[in-house]
């Protein structure tokens, strides 16, 4: 009767195993199980080489999510600057970013993944998002990093909501001098006075000193002290794996419940 016992606490597990499988995500998947996912999070003053979140199913391109700060010299406010970068893993060279979201020097950023997409925040404070919204008003559930280097968004029912590729943009080098957000690279002396009578129709640019808001970064910088940043609650989709995980670890259970009984009858 022992043999058959750890019969059926091995088919039990088997059961177990099998449900878990099915419900892994894909090779170059993140799939979302919160209504807010933090993916990554990096406090300030943070020198620790950056780890990749999400690389494609072949490893021909990584997604980091990166910290830089204000260099010496190229104004703006002396905040930092996070972002996404996708790179080729075989050069090391960027091929598409997010753009570059100022923070706070005091606060972590934090790149998580909710109903809107994927949202970078400064502190408790939004700062940014890729605006990513289904066709149906369905939730977003997956996030994809393809062969082609292509990040992608999917619903619930597998429709594609957003692409990087829609929105190209690389080697902004958020912080350095004439980046996004801050002053140009050129001194102010080098323009005329005012930004009038530029060759060729061209705008004035800011002077040294005065910052330019990155383009879709709103909202002011978060402190430490608001709110707590995440909803950990679950994120129910009402997906076909999630539903066949919870009956597998079910099933699994009932078998081993009876097994506990049928040994301690025979014994």
């Amino acid at each position: 009767m022992q043999y058959y016992y750890y019969l059926l606490l091995l088919s039990s597990f088997l059961l177990f195993s099998q449900s878990t499988s099915q419900t892994s995500a894909p090779a170059g998947t993140l799939e979302r199980t919160t209504k807010q996912q933090v993916i990554a999070s990096i406090p300030p003053g943070a020198s620790v080489s950056p780890e990749s979140f999400l690389t494609s199913p072949s490893g021909k391109y990584a997604a980091y999510f990166l910290r830089t700060e204000t260099a010496p010299g190229a104004g703006g406010f002396g905040n930092d600057f996070c972002y996404i970068q996708v790179q080729d893993t075989s050069t090391g060279e960027g091929v598409w970013e997010s753009e570059c979201t100022p923070v706070s020097t005091a606060n972590s950023c934090t790149l998580a993944f909710s109903d809107d997409g994927l949202a970078i925040y400064d502190g408790s404070t939004p700062q940014w998002d890729n605006s990513a919204e289904s066709a149906d008003n369905d939730p977003l559930e997956t996030l994809e990093l393809v062969d082609e280097g292509d990040m992608r968004l999917r619903d619930k029912i597998g429709e594609l909501a957003w692409r990087a590729s829609e929105d190209p943009r690389v080697n902004q080098k958020c912080g350095a001098p004439g980046s996004p957000g801050l002053a140009p690279a050129m001194p102010p002396f080098a323009s005329p006075i005012g930004g009038a009578n530029m060759p060729f129709g061209q705008q004035g640019g800011p002077q040294e000193g005065q910052a330019v808001p990155a383009e879709g970064a709103t909202g002011t910088f978060g402190f430490s002290n608001e709110q707590p940043l995440m909803d950990n609650s679950p994120f129910e989709s009402g997906s076909r794996r999630t539903v066949e995980a919870w009956l597998g670890m079910g099933v699994g259970l009932v078998v081993t419940l009876l097994g506990f009984g049928i040994a301690e009858f025979y014994y």
